[in-house]
């Protein structure tokens, strides 16, 4: 895919997946629902990733990269 693997640590405090641009996001959506099934949650979650922009996961890129940047210099 063209990418390139950052070195890192296997757990970092300061990047935690918990804080990431997409899971705070992603979070909000289904709270307090239940799912009976695995595919009701799969649905619900395609959903919810379809309806953000390019710009916020553009957005989001770009925060990880300058957290990156601040934790790694």
């Amino acid at each position: 895919m063209g990418w390139t693997v950052l070195p890192h640590p296997p757990y970092s405090p300061d990047l935690a997946p918990t804080d990431l641009h997409l899971f705070g996001s992603l979070k909000d959506t289904p709270r307090g629902r239940r799912f009976v099934y695995d595919d009701e949650l799969e649905h619900s979650v395609r959903e919810v990733l379809r309806r953000f922009s390019k710009r916020f996961y553009a957005t989001g890129k770009q925060l990880l990269t300058q957290r990156w940047i601040s934790v790694n210099n």
